[in-house]
């Protein structure tokens, strides 16, 4: 009888940790899909500093084709004539896909950005920053906690579709 009692009493166990794995598991998704929802409303209101807010200290910016950026910091300049010069539309065409990695995770989705224009706007667009009138492009970014445990943006990087 011992042994049936251990038995279950670590099956259950066993169940209970897996279980909160999960439930922790959701939240942090549902934490990340919350993270996209704010910066897609910070790109479509021109909001530099909700979108920043987004931003881990460490982020690393790498649109195709240039060196690209690193820090917050830069990345808040480098926003300052992307959003100076036009407002933006952005359409969800693939939803994000979240692969979990401990405090980290890999985040896939495909977006178009509609790119409206200010003609009255009088900036040069930083190198790197989206020109067209509209573009649709595969995202593949790394989400990592910051020191204070939220969700933030590590890494941002796009290749254009056709």
């Amino acid at each position: 009888m011992p042994t049936l009692r251990s038995f279950i009493i670590t099956s259950l166990t066993a169940l209970l940790l897996t279980g909160m794995n999960n439930s922790t598991a959701a939240t942090d998704q549902d934490e990340i899909l919350a993270l996209y929802q704010g910066w897609i409303r910070a790109v479509e209101s021109s909001d530099i500093d909700g979108y920043v807010g987004g931003l881990h200290p460490d982020v690393s910016l790498r649109p195709p084709g240039v060196t690209g950026l690193d820090g917050r910091d830069n990345y808040q300049t480098f926003l300052g004539p992307v959003f100076a010069t036009a407002r933006y539309e952005i359409t969800v065409d693939t939803p994000h896909s979240i692969t979990m990695m401990g405090d980290a995770a890999v985040v896939e989705y495909d977006y178009t950005i509609r790119r409206i224009v200010d003609q009255s706007a009088n900036a040069e667009l930083p190198e790197g920053a989206i020109e067209g009138d509209s573009t649709t492009s595969h995202y593949i970014d790394v989400v990592a906690k910051d020191p204070a445990g939220a969700w933030k943006i590590r890494l941002h990087s796009w290749s254009q579709t056709l």
